[in-house]
């Protein structure tokens, strides 16, 4: 499955990964914490469920030929 756009940032010390597709789902890979278990979690979630600064931050990391689709995928 193709990327459209990614967006990446730290939490203090966890991370907090987001990887969009062309499908519309978006990997999340985060650390809730820094304890042993709770680090380089993964879960999947759909593009128009994330908050509006995520949204803003993959559509501005896609590429000028993903925008639109980005748009869409992100519902703005």
């Amino acid at each position: 499955m193709r990327v459209i756009a990614r967006f990446f940032r730290m939490k203090g010390m966890l991370d907090d990964h987001y990887t969009m597709y062309e499908n519309g789902d978006v990997l999340h890979e985060f650390d809730a914490s820094i304890y042993p278990g709770n680090q380089d979690l993964k879960r999947t979630i759909n593009a128009k469920d994330l908050n509006s600064e995520i949204k803003e931050k993959l559509l501005e990391n896609a590429s000028e030929a993903d925008k639109e689709l980005a748009k869409n995928l992100l519902g703005l």
